[in-house]
């Protein structure tokens, strides 16, 4: 029995298009992923257990502000408009699976001339009248799975751009929640500021008195008085910061950047104590956007790679064309002027300078390019969990450090005081004390801020949703 070369091709490329890509994306994971942390962690008793980690900060006007973020953020909502539009390229892609039918009606009148026919006593010329209508229908059958793959891939391209629209979403949280912490944190300093400039005016003037009576050099003036000065600059820089900082926030949110808003009722920053365990190395590849972003786009390239080859292969297409056709328009409604026909055809790509060639070494790097790039956010999540995790025990620690040096100091610079006051000790010691109490208090603040955004950065590390998200 002769076989015909078709039906050797047909289950060759029905395999080929089984080819998943799932068991590479599997293999690349399973080398990568560890067991567990690396970074000596414990977990206490006393730390709770959040599904959203704005509830770990327990700040209402917080959570209030990174819901208007979302809802107001004009590049979040343009990257939801466009990742509209790709669900759209799935909805057209899978049109082609279908036959498509178009309605038609045309009319045609013609003259034609006699002119050589030399007939006797006859029209030298003659008119006729044509009209048709109908349905052109026109189908390409999918036999080797192609426009279905096209579809899929489409299909997952949008399932992609989803997962870094709710990416960039829970970036944008983080980015609201830091520039509300850095704003908090200076209103601090601007308080500690001016805590300075009025305790350093309070020494300028009792310093004044003393040289007024010959008790003071004109030294210890100046010093008193440069102190003063630079107290004030220093204020004049941090409202200058707050402005800048407002700002950030507005524009975060959606509003006007005009550096004004109302936070003072609820300035604070929360004390932390260690958060729970995060999740293992595997369950945070399956929460992370980015990671479920990468991982469609190597599905994608790969569904690309299979209608590169089934590019080569015969395409199939069916026509036909249901409807009516007379002299007289008003017979297209007439049964007895029904017509239709039906044809097939095959097309065969045979010589294309190479293009269909390129094509699939095209994808073929795509999808390489696709495996390398999730390669590279695996190892980039994982770097951030094991970053966040080391800093928040030596930030604990030094947190606790800085507030043991700040409040030592603050009794340093009340005793230095108190003694240049009683002769005993010079104005030197007794203003750089002062400077150095403010400035061991100034970095407490600092780093009490620094351990809140290290917070935040695993929060994010870990894929751990900012607040409840309309699905």
């Amino acid at each position: 029995m002769k076989i015909h070369p078709i039906c050797i091709l047909i289950p060759f490329f029905a395999l080929l298009s089984c080819r998943s890509t799932k068991k590479e994306i599997s293999n690349l994971e399973k080398d990568l992923i560890p067991a567990q942390w690396n970074s000596d962690f414990e977990v206490r008793s006393a730390d709770r257990n959040i599904t959203y980690w704005t509830d770990s900060f327990e700040i209402p006007p917080l959570t209030r502000l990174i819901s208007q973020a979302n809802q107001n953020n004009p590049e979040l909502a343009s990257m939801y408009e466009r990742m509209v539009a790709k669900g759209e390229d799935a909805t057209i892609g899978g049109a082609n699976l279908l036959p498509s039918a178009n309605a038609n009606v045309t009319g045609a009148r013609n003259k034609r001339n006699l002119i050589g026919f030399n007939f006797p006593n006859s029209e030298t010329s003659f008119t006729s009248s044509s009209f048709n209508s109908g349905i052109n229908v026109s189908w390409e059958i999918d036999l080797w799975g192609k426009i279905k793959d096209s579809r899929n891939s489409a299909k997952k391209r949008f399932e992609s751009s989803l997962a870094d629209y709710q990416a960039a979403r829970l970036s944008l949280n983080g980015q609201v929640a830091k520039a509300w912490f850095n704003l908090v944190e200076n209103s601090f300093q601007i308080e500690l500021v001016e805590k300075t400039i009025e305790t350093y005016s309070k020494n300028l003037s009792f310093i004044n008195d003393r040289y007024q009576t010959g008790l003071a050099t004109a030294l210890e003036q100046k010093l008193a008085e440069a102190s003063y000065l630079s107290s004030q600059a220093n204020l004049a820089q941090r409202k200058r910061l707050a402005m800048n900082l407002t700002q950030t926030v507005q524009e975060l949110i959606g509003d006007y950047p005009d550096g004004k808003m109302d936070l003072n009722s609820s300035m604070s920053l929360p004390d932390l104590v260690l958060p729970p365990l995060p999740p293992t190395p595997a369950e945070v590849i399956e929460s992370r956007y980015d990671l479920n972003s990468a991982r469609l786009k190597v599905q994608s390239t790969g569904l690309d790679l299979k209608v590169a080859n089934k590019n080569l292969l015969p395409s199939f297409t069916l026509t036909g064309a249901p409807g009516s056709r007379s002299d007289n328009f008003s017979d297209l409604v007439d049964q007895k002027f029904r017509v239709w026909d039906i044809s097939g055809a095959v097309s065969q790509p045979i010589f294309q300078g190479g293009r269909l060639r390129a094509g699939i070494r095209k994808s073929e790097a795509l999808q390489k390019s696709a495996l390398f790039e999730l390669k590279a956010v695996i190892l980039r999540a994982f770097f951030e969990v094991e970053n966040s995790l080391s800093a928040e025990i030596h930030l604990a620690n030094e947190e606790t450090k800085l507030q043991q040096s700040s409040i030592a100091y603050a009794n340093a610079a009340e005793l230095s005081w108190k003694r240049y006051q009683r002769g005993v000790e010079g104005i030197f010691n007794a203003l750089d004390t002062r400077r150095r109490s403010f400035e061991a208090e100034s970095r407490f603040l600092l780093l009490k801020k620094e351990r809140i955004l290290n917070r935040i950065n695993l929060y994010l590390a870990i894929g751990m949703e900012a607040i409840a998200t309309e699905s």
